[in-house]
């Protein structure tokens, strides 16, 4: 009787690891296309109709979540390995393997975090693998030594074109590529602006090239795509930690992979390395903290304990009739109407004051643009049955 005992507790005491080994190779092919700087704001303020075709026909989430801080080399990293920056010690643009203020909480022999790259070359040594990019400091985070291809490009084009003809006559088992120009025009122009605008529109033409590419290589039945955003922005920059900044739209699609389907689990930057991993039945080091996305694929379902409390909605954001001011400053000499917009993607109300406290659900409901003819600190918050966004505050300086 004791040892049955005993070996019922041996038993119980391994269903736990036996449950988290890889569950078998769900795809041959993985290429993640990564759009820098696409927030979800411009992406539904934009006509995307390949990108719309592959969430009709996968699935997806608009409330990815960034590791701050929220520029490019520590997100792009956390997708590549797995964990953050606490944990990868990339923390900052200026990080390289040779100079760094944090140590990773094991490297390898090259002084970097294992990434996505060297899982799959150590666990398939015939694999083949890629990375094309356009931002030229991505190969910092790459070891020559398991890529098969890693190219820089001087346009988001040139990505494109390249990565579809490496698609075509290597068929790689995994490709990254990195698309840098919508980043650029949010910086130059402005989020949101009709040139950011412009810009998301242009990379879907980029996303179709790559799309149509899997199609002529044969091996779309076989192959996961994921399109991601390394952060958002909010008017002419990013680094900070404001809603937008943080939040990115993330799609997944390919046979196996759930149809029109609105992921309800919380997804995390680090989480792509995680899914990439699953996809390829292979298992992830302990030192990863990413959980592969499994609401996405056919067969698995969201989570039992996701978290049933208030929603964080998107923000509402003010405006002028030129363009949305930077820094939350309105600067008039004149009385000036107060315009607010809505987030796109969701229902609800904009609720403001005017004392600089926080908006309730109690507060003056904004109906419309209304006129100042006085110097206020606007404060409004965006609500609806499910939830509330974060606040947001604009200056207007009336000088009478």
């Amino acid at each position: 009787m004791k040892k049955l005992i005993h070996y019922l507790l041996i038993a119980i005491y391994l269903l736990p690891s036996c449950a988290s080994k890889p569950a078998g190779r769900l795809y041959e092919h993985v290429v993640v296309i990564g759009i820098d700087g696409m927030g979800v704001q411009g992406f539904l303020a934009a006509h995307t109709p390949c990108m719309d075709s592959l969430m009709r026909n996968g699935a997806y989430s608009f409330t990815m979540r960034c590791v701050l801080p929220t520029s490019s080399k520590p997100n792009w990293n956390a997708m590549l390995c797995g964990a953050g920056p606490d944990i990868t010690g990339v923390t900052g643009n200026d990080w390289n393997r040779h100079s760094y203020a944090l140590p990773p909480v094991v490297m390898t022999e090259n002084h970097s975090f294992p990434n996505i790259f060297r899982i799959i070359r150590d666990q398939k040594a015939g694999a083949e693998l890629g990375s094309i990019y356009e931002w030229g400091d991505f190969k910092s985070m790459l070891d020559d030594d398991v890529m098969d291809m890693s190219a820089t490009c001087s346009s988001a084009i040139e990505v494109a074109v390249r990565s579809a003809a490496y698609i075509v006559e290597k068929k790689p088992d995994f490709l990254f590529l990195q698309l840098d120009e919508v980043d650029h025009y949010g910086h130059s122009d402005g989020h949101l602006s009709p040139a950011y605008i412009r810009s998301i529109e242009d990379a879907d033409t980029h996303v179709r090239i790559i799309v149509n590419a899997i199609k002529q290589a044969g091996i779309a039945d076989n192959t996961l795509v994921i399109v991601v955003s390394d952060h958002g922005g909010i008017y002419h920059g990013h680094g900070g930690n404001s809603y937008e900044e943080l939040t990115t739209p993330v799609i997944f699609a390919g046979k196996g992979v759930k149809k029109d389907y609105l992921i309800r689990q919380q997804i995390y930057r680090y989480d792509v390395a995680a899914t990439v991993a699953f996809a390829f039945g292979m298992e992830a080091p302990q030192v990863w903290i990413g959980r592969p996305t499994y609401a996405a694929f056919l067969g698995f379902n969201e989570p039992t304990n996701l978290w049933k409390g208030v929603e964080v909605l998107p923000p509402p954001m003010f405006y002028t009739d030129t363009y949305y001011p930077p820094d939350n400053a309105v600067p008039v000499d004149a009385p000036v109407e107060v315009c607010i917009q809505a987030p796109l993607g969701v229902e609800g109300v904009i609720r403001y004051t005017t004392d600089e406290s926080m908006p309730t659900r109690e507060s003056t409901l904004y109906e419309g643009a209304f006129l100042l003819d006085k110097s206020t600190i606007i404060t409004a918050k965006f609500f609806n049955n499910d939830g509330e966004s974060p606040k947001v505050t604009a200056k207007y300086r009336v000088n009478n």
